[in-house]
């Protein structure tokens, strides 16, 4: 079998392995692993509100190796991602995961290439790939979070003006949305049933979020907080503003939708062809995995495919 075909079929295995890791370890938090003492709440308040598990939650195999990593600025802000795209994974089991993304990468790229220092830059790329599929599961969940939020606030104007209060109208929409906003509306109430204030519970919320539409529902709440005033209002106006938003990216969706299907087809279409070239005519492509020259020029097109890559996403994005 061909090199290329070799290395296509491991990174799919790959893939496939990483896909099962992930769904193994990872769930969604629960209330019994957000309970903690006094001590655990204040390191939860530098983390932005990262669960800690008790003793009832599945044992850490590699626990030395959990308290070593949770102290890390890059943990913190793996963590972070883990979150907003849903998971929650504990220090060592991440580092497990990434381990054997790396070793696999490591082995496909030497059996493929016989060069060690390629099969390096193939366990660096697997890392790479497997956090660029954790930035794409996070997107994918911050946007049903948006798309839920108007309905969501919808539900707290309507409990305020029924007289209920902030507390209650949250509960309200923990037991009438679906996830992911019921999941993080309830881990805000288990913030504020660990001690937290609503005020710090909410700014742990856009922490997590990282949302534009998030952080200025909250404002508006802690605003209404501090200084009082008619905050069923405000949320019907700010639903109002999200509606016209999200209806704005749609139209901006349709718009570029030929220069992101263009941008798909550019990407996928050499290592299309070269599977296909490897399948029809075995050994075609084996010089440029086996001599240095085709070892540049491989290098060499995945700069370009790059730089098109950044060029074409700046084209089809708009900021508004």
């Amino acid at each position: 079998m061909a090199p290329f075909a070799i290395a296509m079929i491991g990174g799919a295995a790959t893939f496939v392995v990483i896909t099962i890791g992930l769904l193994a370890f990872a769930r969604p938090p629960r209330a019994s692993e957000r309970l903690m003492h006094d001590a655990e709440r204040d390191a939860r308040r530098s983390t932005a509100g990262i669960a800690h598990l008790d003793d009832q939650a599945r044992a850490d195999l590699w626990p030395g190796l959990s308290e070593r990593l949770e102290g890390t600025r890059l943990w913190k802000d793996l963590q972070l991602l883990m979150l907003r795209a849903g998971l929650l994974i504990r220090p060592s089991e991440a580092a497990g995961i990434g381990a054997i993304a790396a070793v696999m990468g490591i082995v496909i790229v030497w059996f493929t290439t016989g060069n060690g220092l390629l099969a390096l830059l193939g366990g660096a790329l697997a890392v790479t790939a497997l956090y660029l599929y954790l930035t794409v599961l996070a997107d994918r969940r911050q946007a049903q979070l948006t798309g839920q939020l108007p309905n969501a606030l919808d539900m707290l104007s309507s409990g305020l003006r029924s007289g209920h209060s902030l507390t209650r109208t949250f509960r309200i929409v923990v037991t009438q949305s679906g996830s992911p906003m019921s999941d993080e509306i309830r881990h805000v109430m288990e913030d504020i049933n660990v001690g937290l204030s609503t005020s710090e519970a909410l700014e742990l919320l856009v922490n997590r979020t990282k949302s534009y539409d998030i952080e200025l529902v909250v404002a508006a709440i802690q605003i209404q907080l501090k200084l009082g005033g008619n905050l069923a209002e405000v949320l019907d106006n700010i639903a109002g503003v999200i509606r016209e938003r999200m209806t704005l990216q749609r139209e901006i969706d349709a718009a570029t939708s030929e220069g992101r299907l263009s941008a798909t087809i550019l990407v996928a279409m050499p290592f299309v062809m070269a599977l296909v070239i490897s399948v029809i005519s075995p050994g075609y492509l084996d010089p440029l995995f086996q001599e240095a020259v085709g070892r540049i020029l491989l290098m060499g097109a995945g700069l370009l495919m790059i730089i098109g890559i950044i060029v074409i996403k700046n084209l089809i994005e708009i900021d508004f």
